[in-house]
């Protein structure tokens, strides 16, 4: 089977079924480094799309992965993206986590980050893994879960 044809057929289905099909551009490629397939949107109106942090994108990502694997049989692993979203939430998250460990490091005291998404906090967490003077932890439950920044203890 073709994977990327049939993940561009069912993803645009999908944007035409939410009612963004005349205003959506869906291409899919293969990253044969990541073993990753991407469904790449283009639209003027990017809102609808992502939603509240992202929370509307990563649903259709999770639907889009799992109506494959009921066709297929197989888990993918699968990027949705729209308008380059993902890319500036990323450089959003890295320089609010850099400001913070300034202030992390000026003041000895750890700091809290607003509450995010996992994926977003995995991406903080994976910034500061090998950072010398500060260390990650997740703390709260839920929609409250968020990230906090502290000194290393030496």
């Amino acid at each position: 089977m073709d994977y990327l044809s049939f993940l561009q057929e069912i993803s645009q289905q999908m944007m035409t079924q939410l009612g963004f099909g005349v205003d959506v551009t869906v291409s899919c490629r293969y990253d044969s480094d990541q073993d990753l397939y991407q469904v790449l949107i283009q639209t003027d109106k990017p809102g609808g799309i992502i939603g509240y942090h992202g929370e509307t994108l990563s649903a259709i990502q999770l639907f889009l992965g799992q109506h494959l694997r009921t066709k297929t049989g197989i888990w993918v692993n699968l990027s949705v993206n729209v308008n380059d979203y993902r890319e500036r939430r990323q450089s959003a998250l890295d320089s609010l986590a850099d400001s913070v460990v300034v202030k992390v490091v000026a003041t000895g005291l750890p700091h809290s980050l607003p509450p995010m998404p996992a994926n977003e906090r995995r991406l903080v967490h994976l910034r500061l893994a090998n950072h010398p003077e500060v260390t990650t932890a997740s703390e709260g439950l839920g929609r409250t879960r968020s990230v906090v920044i502290s000194p290393k203890v030496v």
